[in-house]
């Protein structure tokens, strides 16, 4: 199907949203609760754009959300977008008023100027934490606690998350970087609690993989042994090469080669 996006006719297909659609036709849209591999949320609001309506009534939004349709028309920076987003950027810097991702997007957006008071905290309660954690992890060591403001994503009771496993995801999605991660060629630190680094069984280099991360994994799929889990990148390439090339030569088949 075909919508609009600043005029621009764009194929689109039945299930994708307004921002995917946008970004892969090379339209800028900020972001910073929107993750590729989760469903959208729309928790940041930064990601608006205005909806033609009949008659004029157009409407504000958030893309992450706006699933296409057909004859969907949008314009991406209306004086009506602009205005509520740099309100959307000012609550907040407000809220994390140190934050370099959203002091270049106050800069680019044109926010000059902040009326409101900071309020010193490191955390923008986007969730991408919590999610990545419960829905691609499967760890579900984060939960949200409290309400509005007095928000917060972290391990139940503030305490050392028993449930983590080390891997660091939440730490890799946090678009504002405020969860602390320490990793050393032995360990890895994070909510509270250190955490063994395995080695490649080939060549010995650590990986950002722990025990308790490759425990979860095998209990969430079989289609990885310990063996293929604990070998780094360049260790697996060629392990990989090597098996293709027994393959070629008849040595081995695609049946075995699968086990």
């Amino acid at each position: 199907m075909d919508i609009l996006i600043n005029g621009k006719k764009v194929k689109t297909r039945k299930g994708e949203h307004v921002l995917e659609v946008a970004r892969r036709e090379g339209f800028e849209i900020p972001s910073l609760c929107h993750h590729a591999a989760l469903p959208p949320d729309g928790a940041c609001r930064l990601c608006l754009v205005e909806v033609e309506g009949p008659e004029g009534k157009n409407k504000v939004t958030t893309a992450c959300t706006l699933e296409v349709a057909q004859g969907l028309s949008v314009r991406l920076d209306t004086p009506e977008v602009a205005a509520n987003r740099k309100v959307v950027l000012e609550m907040l810097l407000a809220r994390v008023s140190d934050s370099p991702t959203l002091l270049k997007l106050a800069d680019k957006y044109g926010l000059l100027e902040m009326r409101l008071v900071p309020q010193g905290e490191k955390c923008v309660l986007c969730g991408l934490c919590a999610r990545v954690c419960t829905e691609l992890v499967g760890a579900k060591a984060l939960t949200m606690e409290g309400r509005g403001t007095e928000t917060y994503f972290q391990p139940p009771f503030g305490e050392p998350a028993k449930d983590c496993v080390g891997c660091g995801s939440c730490a890799f999605v946090c678009p504002v970087t405020c969860i602390e991660y320490k990793k050393t060629d032995r360990t890895i630190e994070i909510w509270g609690r250190t955490f063994e680094r395995l080695a490649c069984t080939e060549c010995g280099e650590p990986l950002d993989l722990t025990p308790e991360h490759r425990d979860l994994i095998r209990r969430r799929t079989d289609l990885l042994t310990p063996a293929e889990m604990q070998l780094c990148g360049g260790c697996e390439r060629r392990t990989t090469m090597k098996t293709m090339q027994r393959v070629v030569e008849g040595q081995q088949t695609l049946e075995t080669a699968r086990r």
